[in-house]
Protein backbone atom coordinates (compact mmCIF):
# COMPACT_ATOMS: atom_id res chain seq x y z
CA UNK A 1 0.00 0.00 0.00
CA UNK A 2 1.53 3.33 -1.08
CA UNK A 3 1.49 6.47 1.04
CA UNK A 4 -1.37 8.16 -0.84
CA UNK A 5 -3.62 5.12 -0.45
CA UNK A 6 -2.76 4.79 3.24
CA UNK A 7 -3.47 8.48 3.83
CA UNK A 8 -6.82 8.15 2.06
CA UNK A 9 -7.77 5.20 4.29
CA UNK A 10 -6.90 7.21 7.40
CA UNK A 11 -8.91 10.20 6.18
CA UNK A 12 -11.99 8.17 5.19
CA UNK A 13 -12.12 5.80 8.18
CA UNK A 14 -10.90 7.66 11.28
CA UNK A 15 -13.31 6.01 13.76
CA UNK A 16 -12.39 2.36 13.02
CA UNK A 17 -8.71 3.33 13.07
CA UNK A 18 -9.25 5.06 16.40
CA UNK A 19 -10.76 1.88 17.85
CA UNK A 20 -7.85 -0.18 16.55
CA UNK A 21 -5.41 2.38 17.93
CA UNK A 22 -7.03 2.27 21.37
CA UNK A 23 -6.71 -1.51 21.39
CA UNK A 24 -3.06 -1.20 20.40
CA UNK A 25 -2.51 1.40 23.13
CA UNK A 26 -4.11 -0.87 25.73
CA UNK A 27 -1.94 -3.78 24.54
CA UNK A 28 1.17 -1.61 24.80
CA UNK A 29 0.18 -0.61 28.33
CA UNK A 30 -0.35 -4.21 29.40
CA UNK A 31 3.01 -5.16 27.89
CA UNK A 32 4.71 -2.36 29.82
CA UNK A 33 3.10 -3.60 33.05
CA UNK A 34 4.25 -7.15 32.38
CA UNK A 35 7.78 -5.88 31.71
CA UNK A 36 7.79 -3.79 34.90
CA UNK A 37 6.67 -6.72 37.04
CA UNK A 38 9.20 -9.03 35.39
CA UNK A 39 11.96 -6.48 36.00
CA UNK A 40 11.05 -6.16 39.68
CA UNK A 41 10.72 -9.88 40.24
CA UNK A 42 13.20 -11.31 42.72
CA UNK A 43 14.70 -13.54 40.03
CA UNK A 44 15.09 -10.76 37.47
CA UNK A 45 18.70 -10.68 36.15
CA UNK A 46 18.74 -6.89 36.40
CA UNK A 47 17.49 -6.95 39.98
CA UNK A 48 20.03 -9.58 40.99
CA UNK A 49 22.79 -7.58 39.33
CA UNK A 50 21.85 -4.39 41.19
CA UNK A 51 21.00 -6.05 44.50
CA UNK A 52 24.44 -5.48 46.11
CA UNK A 53 24.52 -1.81 45.00
CA UNK A 54 24.04 0.90 47.60
CA UNK A 55 21.12 3.33 47.48
CA UNK A 56 23.50 6.12 46.44
CA UNK A 57 24.89 4.00 43.59
CA UNK A 58 21.37 3.20 42.39
CA UNK A 59 20.48 6.89 42.44
CA UNK A 60 23.56 7.77 40.38
CA UNK A 61 22.75 4.98 37.91
CA UNK A 62 19.16 6.21 37.64
CA UNK A 63 20.31 9.76 36.94
CA UNK A 64 22.71 8.48 34.29
CA UNK A 65 19.90 6.47 32.69
CA UNK A 66 17.66 9.54 32.77
CA UNK A 67 20.36 11.62 31.10
CA UNK A 68 20.76 8.99 28.37
CA UNK A 69 16.99 8.94 27.84
CA UNK A 70 16.97 12.72 27.44
CA UNK A 71 19.82 12.55 24.95
CA UNK A 72 18.17 9.87 22.84
CA UNK A 73 14.79 11.58 23.00
CA UNK A 74 16.27 14.94 22.04
CA UNK A 75 18.09 13.43 19.07
CA UNK A 76 14.89 11.77 17.84
CA UNK A 77 12.98 15.06 18.18
CA UNK A 78 15.61 16.86 16.13
CA UNK A 79 15.38 14.17 13.43
CA UNK A 80 11.60 14.56 13.21
CA UNK A 81 11.87 18.33 12.95
CA UNK A 82 14.56 18.15 10.25
CA UNK A 83 12.55 15.61 8.27
CA UNK A 84 9.61 18.01 8.13
CA UNK A 85 11.74 20.95 7.04
CA UNK A 86 13.35 19.01 4.18
CA UNK A 87 10.03 17.39 3.16
CA UNK A 88 11.60 13.93 3.37
CA UNK A 89 10.34 10.86 5.20
CA UNK A 90 8.00 12.16 7.93
CA UNK A 91 7.72 15.53 6.20
CA UNK A 92 6.10 13.93 3.17
CA UNK A 93 3.90 11.71 5.36
CA UNK A 94 2.68 14.80 7.22
CA UNK A 95 1.73 16.68 4.08
CA UNK A 96 0.00 13.79 2.33
CA UNK A 97 -2.10 12.81 5.36
CA UNK A 98 -3.02 16.44 6.09
CA UNK A 99 -4.11 16.93 2.49
CA UNK A 100 -6.25 13.79 2.48
CA UNK A 101 -7.87 14.77 5.77
CA UNK A 102 -8.82 18.17 4.37
CA UNK A 103 -10.30 16.55 1.26
CA UNK A 104 -12.35 13.89 3.04
CA UNK A 105 -13.28 15.56 6.33
CA UNK A 106 -16.57 14.29 7.76
CA UNK A 107 -18.25 16.78 10.10
CA UNK A 108 -19.80 14.10 12.35
CA UNK A 109 -16.39 12.47 12.88
CA UNK A 110 -14.77 15.87 13.40
CA UNK A 111 -17.29 16.78 16.10
CA UNK A 112 -16.73 13.43 17.82
CA UNK A 113 -12.97 13.90 17.91
CA UNK A 114 -13.40 17.54 18.91
CA UNK A 115 -15.08 16.25 22.07
CA UNK A 116 -12.43 13.60 22.70
CA UNK A 117 -9.54 16.03 22.26
CA UNK A 118 -10.51 17.80 25.51
CA UNK A 119 -8.77 14.88 27.28
CA UNK A 120 -5.55 16.81 26.64
CA UNK A 121 -6.77 20.35 27.30
CA UNK A 122 -4.65 22.42 29.66
CA UNK A 123 -7.51 23.20 32.05
CA UNK A 124 -8.52 19.53 32.28
CA UNK A 125 -5.01 18.30 33.03
CA UNK A 126 -4.23 21.23 35.35
CA UNK A 127 -7.33 20.40 37.40
CA UNK A 128 -6.33 16.74 37.41
CA UNK A 129 -2.77 17.62 38.46
CA UNK A 130 -3.91 19.66 41.45
CA UNK A 131 -6.51 17.10 42.55
CA UNK A 132 -4.10 14.15 42.38
CA UNK A 133 -1.32 16.10 44.11
CA UNK A 134 -3.67 17.10 46.92
CA UNK A 135 -4.88 13.52 47.36
CA UNK A 136 -1.34 12.14 47.46
CA UNK A 137 -0.21 14.80 49.93
CA UNK A 138 -3.23 14.16 52.17
CA UNK A 139 -2.47 10.42 52.15
CA UNK A 140 1.14 11.29 53.08
CA UNK A 141 2.68 10.11 49.82
CA UNK A 142 4.77 13.27 49.71
CA UNK A 143 7.47 12.04 47.33
CA UNK A 144 4.87 10.79 44.86
CA UNK A 145 3.00 14.10 45.08
CA UNK A 146 6.15 16.09 44.33
CA UNK A 147 7.14 13.69 41.53
CA UNK A 148 3.67 13.95 39.99
CA UNK A 149 3.82 17.76 39.98
CA UNK A 150 7.36 17.78 38.59
CA UNK A 151 6.31 15.41 35.81
CA UNK A 152 3.32 17.54 34.83
CA UNK A 153 4.87 21.00 35.21
CA UNK A 154 8.25 20.03 33.77
CA UNK A 155 6.69 18.53 30.66
CA UNK A 156 4.55 21.61 30.14
CA UNK A 157 7.58 23.89 30.36
CA UNK A 158 9.65 21.73 28.00
CA UNK A 159 6.84 21.62 25.46
CA UNK A 160 6.44 25.39 25.53
CA UNK A 161 10.17 25.95 25.06
CA UNK A 162 10.42 23.48 22.17
CA UNK A 163 7.42 25.00 20.41
CA UNK A 164 9.21 28.35 20.41
CA UNK A 165 12.49 26.78 19.29
CA UNK A 166 11.04 24.92 16.29
CA UNK A 167 8.27 27.48 15.52
CA UNK A 168 6.41 25.16 13.13
CA UNK A 169 3.16 26.53 11.71
CA UNK A 170 0.09 24.34 12.19
CA UNK A 171 -1.66 22.64 9.26
CA UNK A 172 -4.61 24.50 7.80
CA UNK A 173 -7.85 23.77 9.68
CA UNK A 174 -10.91 25.71 8.54
CA UNK A 175 -13.69 23.20 9.33
CA UNK A 176 -14.68 25.02 12.54
CA UNK A 177 -14.99 21.87 14.66
CA UNK A 178 -11.88 22.78 16.64
CA UNK A 179 -9.49 25.69 16.91
CA UNK A 180 -5.86 25.77 18.02
CA UNK A 181 -3.41 28.64 18.34
CA UNK A 182 0.34 28.83 18.65
CA UNK A 183 3.02 26.68 17.10
CA UNK A 184 2.58 23.05 16.18
CA UNK A 185 5.73 21.06 17.06
CA UNK A 186 5.62 19.15 19.38
CA UNK A 187 1.95 18.56 20.19
CA UNK A 188 1.22 19.80 23.70
CA UNK A 189 -1.93 17.70 24.00
CA UNK A 190 0.01 14.55 23.10
CA UNK A 191 2.96 15.18 25.43
CA UNK A 192 0.74 16.22 28.34
CA UNK A 193 -1.62 13.27 27.95
CA UNK A 194 1.12 10.64 27.89
CA UNK A 195 2.63 12.12 31.06
CA UNK A 196 -0.68 12.55 32.88
CA UNK A 197 -2.38 9.26 32.08
CA UNK A 198 0.77 7.14 32.21
CA UNK A 199 1.72 8.68 35.56
CA UNK A 200 -1.77 7.91 36.84
CA UNK A 201 -1.26 4.30 35.77
CA UNK A 202 2.13 4.27 37.51
CA UNK A 203 0.54 5.59 40.70
CA UNK A 204 -2.20 2.98 40.45
CA UNK A 205 0.41 0.23 40.16
CA UNK A 206 2.29 1.66 43.13
CA UNK A 207 -0.66 2.27 45.43
CA UNK A 208 -3.75 0.27 44.45
CA UNK A 209 -4.54 -3.45 44.83
CA UNK A 210 -3.33 -5.79 42.10
CA UNK A 211 -6.74 -6.10 40.41
CA UNK A 212 -6.58 -2.40 39.45
CA UNK A 213 -3.20 -2.60 37.73
CA UNK A 214 -4.20 -3.98 34.34
CA UNK A 215 -7.32 -1.77 33.90
CA UNK A 216 -5.21 1.28 34.82
CA UNK A 217 -2.44 0.68 32.30
CA UNK A 218 -4.81 -0.37 29.51
CA UNK A 219 -6.96 2.72 30.06
CA UNK A 220 -3.86 4.91 30.03
CA UNK A 221 -2.73 3.48 26.70
CA UNK A 222 -6.17 3.99 25.14
CA UNK A 223 -6.48 7.58 26.43
CA UNK A 224 -3.01 8.55 25.25
CA UNK A 225 -3.70 7.28 21.74
CA UNK A 226 -7.14 8.90 21.66
CA UNK A 227 -5.79 12.32 22.53
CA UNK A 228 -2.95 12.25 19.99
CA UNK A 229 -5.03 10.75 17.19
CA UNK A 230 -7.75 13.35 17.69
CA UNK A 231 -5.23 16.14 17.04
CA UNK A 232 -4.36 14.68 13.64
CA UNK A 233 -7.96 14.04 12.60
CA UNK A 234 -8.92 17.60 13.56
CA UNK A 235 -6.09 18.95 11.32
CA UNK A 236 -4.61 20.97 14.18
CA UNK A 237 -1.39 18.92 14.21
CA UNK A 238 0.71 16.96 11.77
CA UNK A 239 1.44 13.29 12.47
CA UNK A 240 5.05 14.09 13.36
CA UNK A 241 3.83 16.71 15.88
CA UNK A 242 1.95 13.99 17.74
CA UNK A 243 4.85 11.53 17.52
CA UNK A 244 7.17 14.22 18.86
CA UNK A 245 4.73 14.97 21.68
CA UNK A 246 4.58 11.31 22.68
CA UNK A 247 8.35 11.07 22.45
CA UNK A 248 8.88 14.17 24.57
CA UNK A 249 6.32 13.23 27.20
CA UNK A 250 7.42 9.61 27.31
CA UNK A 251 11.07 10.56 27.74
CA UNK A 252 10.27 13.03 30.51
CA UNK A 253 8.04 10.46 32.19
CA UNK A 254 10.78 7.81 32.19
CA UNK A 255 13.26 10.30 33.66
CA UNK A 256 10.84 11.35 36.39
CA UNK A 257 9.98 7.78 37.39
CA UNK A 258 13.65 6.76 37.45
CA UNK A 259 14.52 9.64 39.77
CA UNK A 260 11.45 9.06 41.98
CA UNK A 261 12.25 5.38 42.43
CA UNK A 262 15.92 6.03 43.14
CA UNK A 263 15.07 8.72 45.68
CA UNK A 264 12.65 6.33 47.41
CA UNK A 265 15.43 3.76 47.75
CA UNK A 266 17.89 6.43 48.90
CA UNK A 267 15.45 7.45 51.64
CA UNK A 268 15.19 3.84 52.76
CA UNK A 269 11.73 3.11 51.39
CA UNK A 270 12.22 0.97 48.27
CA UNK A 271 9.25 1.20 45.90
CA UNK A 272 7.29 -1.97 45.36
CA UNK A 273 4.29 -2.96 43.36
CA UNK A 274 1.08 -3.06 45.38
CA UNK A 275 0.42 -6.65 46.38
CA UNK A 276 -2.72 -6.48 48.49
Amino acid sequence: MDLDTLASVIARHPVPLWLLGMAAGALLGSTALWGLKALRHQRSPVRRLLHPASATTLMVLSMAAAACALLVGGSALAELAESFQTQEDWGRVDEVIAQQLRMHADMAALQWFAALTHLGDTWVLATLALAVAAALWWREHRLLAVGWLVAMAGNGLLTKILKEVFARVRPEHVHGAAQADGFSFPSGHSSASIVAYSMLAYLAVRLLPRQWHMPAVCSAGALVFTTGFSRVVLHVHYVSDVLAGWLLGGTWLVCTVLIMDSMARWRGAPPALARH
